[in-house]
């Protein structure tokens, strides 16, 4: 008689402890979940956080558009401080001449307009878009190119009035002007080049174009020069010697025409038809060439040929 009440009472006591057990765990499944919804929300309203805190820093937040986010290329922004009458009309005619196309449109530059530059900008836009202007006519750039270059180089320049502090620089080390500082940066490899050569560095002469003191429009010349070849030069740029080569050859045609654009003016995209193309060409045919390894030549190779002095037996075409 006691066995089937002591049956009773183990399975009571067996289906208790089942039924506790599957309660707990089923309390603990629901708290982890819970745990993992609370860190996912919380990461969530985190990121939020961070969006509308880098959308509250940006001044443009107020004129954001929906279709901007599936634009491709630059758009320009706009300047905020105000420019004098005379200077954003030497910079648009400048860029209106007969030869190069006027920026009309938003495409037609990448980050500032020419025509409103900001001030630290528009220091020197009269003498950059100037020589932009006679060297893009003289040797046939490509527009998008040219002013892409004018931008860059106007910014570069923007970015060396910092050796005019006296923080930076003492005053009795400092460089006369950016252009200065600019131009001894830039061409400190060039003057390398020359000694190795045991050649003169071409330099521009005196720029009549300009309104400047020689010693800066000649040298605004000479970057505008250079930064015009290397936007061009593609994959050459991996040959540095050989775009100092062209640009002491170039440099030398152009001190012999007297830099005049009467002179000549070549349409937009000569250079790379007749210089850019041709070198690259050769340089592509060995690069992928099927030769082996020892009759093969890549970059480094072809640039060992303007290290001689055999090079300087050419001429610019």
């Amino acid at each position: 008689l006691l066995l089937p009440e002591l049956y009773q009472l183990m399975r009571s006591a067996l289906l208790g402890e089942m039924l506790d057990s599957i309660v707990d765990e089923t309390a603990k499944s629901i708290q982890q979940q819970q745990s993992r919804m609370i860190a996912i929300v919380s990461w969530l309203v985190s990121v939020l956080l961070l969006v509308a805190l880098m959308c509250y820093r940006d001044v443009k937040v107020r004129s954001l558009k929906i279709e901007m986010f599936f634009r491709h290329g630059y758009d320009p922004i706009p300047s905020n401080e105000t420019q004098s009458g005379n200077t954003q009309k030497r910079s648009t005619e400048v860029l209106s001449g007969n030869h190069r196309d006027s920026p009309s449109s938003t495409e037609s530059f990448n980050m500032f307009d020419p025509a409103h530059l900001p001030r630290r900008l528009a220091e020197y836009a009269n003498m950059v878009y100037s020589a932009c202007e006679d060297l893009g006519n003289f040797f046939g750039f490509q527009d998008s190119s040219v002013r892409n270059q004018a931008e860059h180089l106007l910014i570069l320049l923007s970015n060396n009035r910092r050796y005019m502090n006296s923080h930076i620089l003492r005053p009795a080390i400092q460089p006369p002007s950016p252009i200065h500082a600019l131009h001894a940066k830039v061409f400190s490899n060039y003057m390398r080049w020359c000694r190795a050569m045991g050649v003169t560095p071409n330099f521009s002469k005196m720029n009549s174009s300009m309104s400047a003191p020689p010693a800066v429009a000649s040298r605004v010349v000479d970057l505008v020069l250079y930064f015009c070849i290397w936007g061009e030069a593609s994959n050459l740029r991996h040959m540095p010697e050989c775009v100092w080569f062209l640009y002491h050859k170039m440099m030398e045609e152009y001190n012999r025409s007297e830099g005049y654009t009467q002179t000549r003016s070549l349409y937009a995209g000569h250079f790379v038809d007749n210089v850019i193309a041709p070198l690259y060409d050769v340089v592509l045919a060995s690069v992928k060439s099927k030769h082996d390894h020892q009759e093969k030549k890549n970059y480094d190779d072809f640039n060992e040929f303007f290290w001689s002095s055999n090079c300087l037996r050419f001429q610019y075409p």
